[in-house]
């Protein structure tokens, strides 16, 4: 699976089960999303991160985007570039789930 640079819509993001995540006072750059099966798409915070945004499951672990390469390791490479590639992957995974 190739990482999208694209941008997402939110409406796409609805469509495809995610909505805007309550954010801190704190958190100024970036949405953070929620799915709705628990998977959570946080930014960073840095507000010039090239790979700022983080994945995590419903159970609470990071999904790094070598997940999405050919090894398919959850633990390697970085996080991701965009809210689209993050959602894309998990969109991947609910393809393969019955």
């Amino acid at each position: 699976m190739a990482l999208s640079h694209r941008r997402i819509s939110p409406k796409e993001l609805r469509a495809q089960g995610w909505e805007p995540a309550k954010r801190h006072k704190s958190h100024l750059f970036g949405r953070d999303f929620t799915h709705k099966d628990g998977w959570k798409i946080t930014h960073c915070g840095h507000p010039t991160a090239l790979w700022p945004y983080i994945l995590q499951t419903p159970d609470g672990r990071m999904i790094l985007t070598g997940a999405a390469g050919p090894l398919r390791r959850a633990d390697f490479g970085t996080a991701w570039p965009t809210v689209a590639s993050a959602v894309d992957y998990v969109a991947s995974l609910q393809e393969v789930l019955p």
